[in-house]
């Protein structure tokens, strides 16, 4: 259960964004709503990217404003992806990682993560040679080897299909969804495909009943 509670956030002095929801989250969460209205601002507020001016949230009992961005046991992937040019892609995922991880035992799981989204060829390769969807995979790559090496187990993804094709995503979806059933793990995505929820077996929340507009 994710429960955030009258979260309130402006990027001025008022409060444009009042957020308040019950997230079940057996089931992955696909939330809608129109460009600009809020969605990746309440996706960072969770992960603690950006500090709201009052409010709480709660998951799984833990009052996540208790603790650091780096505590909190979620990893995100951001719209754009957020790659680093000048290194690899493999370093790219490392990175997300806790140094103090056995090297050999992450890179095993890198490589079967890279191998099951089917870009084991980019592993070094950089970002930078690399085109939209395939950057998307890496970027993605990132998050589930945080959930798997990490146990940073509840995903925020803000539109994790965008630039697929849809054979690809087909496979992401599927992904994501072994990902659910067999590692526990706790999924919000941000989606303007509708369809989305249902191709995830999800449920879906429209970002008006989130700001209780």
């Amino acid at each position: 259960m994710l429960d955030v509670i009258n979260v309130q956030f402006g990027y001025s002095k008022s409060a444009d964004f009042n957020f308040s929801y019950k997230f079940d989250l057996n089931l992955p969460v696909v939330i809608h709503g129109p460009s600009g209205s809020g969605k990746s601002t309440f996706l960072n507020i969770i992960s603690g990217l950006i500090t709201p001016f009052s409010g709480s949230i709660k998951y799984e009992g833990q009052d996540f404003f208790e603790l650091s961005p780096a505590e909190r046991p979620l990893s995100i992937l951001f719209q754009r992806g957020n790659l680093f040019d000048h290194i690899s892609c493999f370093r790219n995922v490392e990175i997300g990682l806790n140094s103090k991880i056995d090297k050999e035992y992450s890179k095993n799981i890198i490589e079967e993560i890279f191998n099951h989204l089917g870009i084991s060829p980019l592993l070094y390769k950089f970002p930078s040679e690399i085109s939209g969807g395939q950057r998307k995979r890496v970027a993605l790559a990132r998050v589930i080897a945080r959930a798997k090496c990490l146990s940073k187990k509840l995903l925020l993804l803000d539109e994790p299909f965008n630039g697929l094709d849809i054979h690809t995503k087909v496979h992401c979806i599927k992904i994501l969804s072994d990902l659910q059933c067999n590692d526990h793990c706790k999924i919000i995505i941000i989606s303007h495909d509708i369809n989305d929820s249902a191709s995830l077996g999800g449920i879906e929340v429209n970002l008006d009943d989130i700001r209780g507009v």
